[in-house]
């Protein structure tokens, strides 16, 4: 029967998890029991034993504290190959005396095995310094080789404990550490920065090309370029630096104690130069660069989960000029991307609250003042900032697919107020712009096609399609195309700032267009500049000698009108005639008797 207070003790050992205190408990229990002075655990490594742990062993130990021995010496030794208790009362005169130990004045050793799933992983070594029992009771040997046994499951449990520790944070191709507790990495290092007065970099690094690399010569040379990755970055890199293997071709670099920003221009450098890599890979030739983005703290002054992402976004940066360099974080630059990420969201919102309205502007025969067309604006009544114009807008929504149903919302909506005008006995020419994504989406056609089958009352010949021109020249062969295709629905195509780009009469006779509209940046200077009339009347002249009809815009002033006039010019638009108004407001305008200027 074990004494309860013993069986009290085993109890509490058995639920210490920590094995630096499990080892002190097993051995202070250890010591007590056996009336000896302390303990010590002797590691089986390889073909050696090493001291590793002591309890309640005299000073003169300390020098033996990582002692080293063969594993067939000693007492030690002689257990583990027995793989049984061995215990003298007289060490010094033993067979197994060891002249370091005789040194320390021990004088009585009981060596036991400590087991594991593979054998004998080490010994239990309890000592004694003044005089040791002759004997030891089969009782107290029992409780000795039970501790013994609960060391050894604690240690292999240690042991479990660090390979998984391992396999979670360590990156098992390269063998540097993985992502794994990298926001607590960089909150030491932004410590230590502070408490040093120094600055701390991260740098986040993507390899340019990695995929294609894979995808052409297999996973097996994307492994090898990974670990030549990291051995370059491990050449460049300063003492103190960490690593970190973040994503599949993506590192993280931690540089500390940075006394200046030129050390890690410098750095950067050595490092952009390092990675700029070629090499053979099953005979064949292969190139690498790197992009990368820096954030550095305390410059950048956020969490270490924030500075990781501006990271992310300075390399974003890199990536989007072309990659093959680096950019530090620009928080000017974050915030204008914040900004337009917010704006993106409104736009989405908008559409769906019906925030969106057309204004409509007139277009005019210069002969007959008369209006003989209106082309749509897009306008947006936003809820906290008022009436919007394009410009505050539509750079965003142009990046973004939304715009695709932006521009089917304008159509739609243009072409039922051009039916509704219509119907009430308005021959007008329904004016509508096309964003470059709705040229460049194939489905623009079957978009056109339901919309003039919804608005039976809109003759398709009175709905005018406005391409600029740095979109209608992307690709010259699938926009004829297109226009060819819309115009068998017997729609009409107007060539918009006529004038801006590099379209020239090659292109308009490609293009086939009904219309071409002189950009305003060419009519606004041409009452005051005579070569700005020369060329705003050689365009109008190419324009009729293909058929095509002329809408001059940007039409301020009555001598301006005169000139164009004067010039053949069929059609005309601008403040100096009328801006641009909500749907209502241009009903009013319609019934007003037609003037010039």
């Amino acid at each position: 029967m074990i004494p309860a207070p013993l069986l009290e003790r085993l109890q509490a050992l058995i639920r210490q998890y920590d094995f630096s205190a499990f080892f002190v408990a097993a051995a202070a229990l250890a010591a007590e029991s056996l009336d000896a002075d302390g303990a010590a655990f002797i590691v089986h490594e390889g073909n050696c034993l090493r001291y590793l742990f002591f309890h309640g062993l005299p000073a003169s130990y300390e020098s033996l504290s990582q002692h080293i021995f063969a594993d067939d010496a000693g007492i030690s030794g002689a257990a583990l190959h027995r793989d049984t208790a061995i215990y003298t009362p007289d060490y010094p005169h033993s067979i197994w005396a060891m002249p370091e130990y005789v040194d320390t004045g021990l004088t009585g050793s009981l060596a036991i095995p400590v087991h594991g799933p593979d054998g004998c992983s080490g010994i239990l070594a309890v000592s004694w310094f003044r005089t040791a029992p002759a004997q030891l009771p089969d009782s107290d040997l029992h409780l000795a080789q039970l501790l013994a046994d609960m060391l050894g499951a604690a240690w292999y449990r240690m042991g479990i404990e660090q390979h998984l520790e391992r396999i979670a944070t360590c990156d098992v191709l390269t063998g540097i550490p993985n992502r794994y507790q990298l926001e607590e990495r960089i909150a030491a290092a932004c410590a230590r920065a502070q408490r040093n007065e120094r600055m701390l970099a991260i740098i986040l690094l993507d390899l340019d090309g990695f995929k294609g690399v894979n995808d052409t010569m297999g996973h097996q040379a994307g492994d090898r370029l990974l670990r030549e990755i990291v051995s370059r970055l491990q050449d460049v890199m300063r003492s103190g630096d960490t690593l970190v293997r973040y994503a599949g071709d993506e590192f993280v670099l931690l540089v500390e104690n940075l006394r200046r920003l030129r050390d890690l221009e410098e750095l950067m450098i050595r490092i952009m130069t390092a990675l700029n890599i070629r090499m053979g890979v099953n005979e064949q030739r292969i190139g690498i660069t790197v992009s990368a983005g820096v954030s550095v703290y305390p410059l950048d002054d956020v969490a270490p989960a924030e500075l990781l992402h501006h990271a992310d976004q300075a390399l974003y940066r890199a990536k989007s000029e072309g990659g093959n360099g680096w950019r530090s974080y620009d928080q000017d630059e974050d915030q204008r991307v914040r900004a337009r990420q917010r704006l993106r969201g409104e736009l989405d919102r908008a559409l769906q609250e019906s925030e969106f309205v057309l204004y409509w502007q007139p277009i005019i025969s210069l002969r007959t003042g008369r209006c003989v067309g209106a082309e749509a604006l897009l306008r947006w009544q936003h809820p906290s900032r008022g009436l919007l114009l394009p410009g505050a807008f539509l750079d965003v929504a142009e990046d973004s697919p939304i715009m695709q149903r932006i521009g089917q919302w304008v159509m739609k909506t243009a072409c039922r107020q051009g039916e509704i005008w219509h119907a009430e006995g308005m021959d007008l020419d329904i004016h509508i712009n096309l964003a470059a994504r709705q040229v460049e989406n194939h489905r623009l056609c079957d978009d056109l096609r339901r919309t003039l089958s919804a608005c039976p009352g809109l003759p398709p010949a009175k709905l005018c399609l406005e391409l600029v021109e740095r979109i209608a020249l992307r690709d010259i062969q699938k926009t004829a195309r297109l226009i060819a295709d819309c115009r068998s629905m017997g729609v009409h195509f107007a060539l918009d700032d006529f004038g801006t780009g590099p379209a020239a009469l090659q292109y308009l006779l490609e293009l086939d267009c009904n219309q071409i509209k002189i950009d305003h940046s060419f009519v606004i200077p041409m009452a005051r500049s005579r070569r700005h009339a020369q060329l705003v009347q050689a365009m109008i002249q190419m324009a009729h000698a293909l058929g095509v009809i002329v809408t001059a815009e940007g039409i301020e002033d009555e001598e301006s009108q005169q000139l164009l006039r004067d010039m053949d010019a069929e059609q005309g638009q601008g403040f100096g005639i009328a801006r641009p108004m909500p749907a209502s407001d241009f009903s009013v305008y319609l019934r007003a008797p037609p003037k010039n200027l």
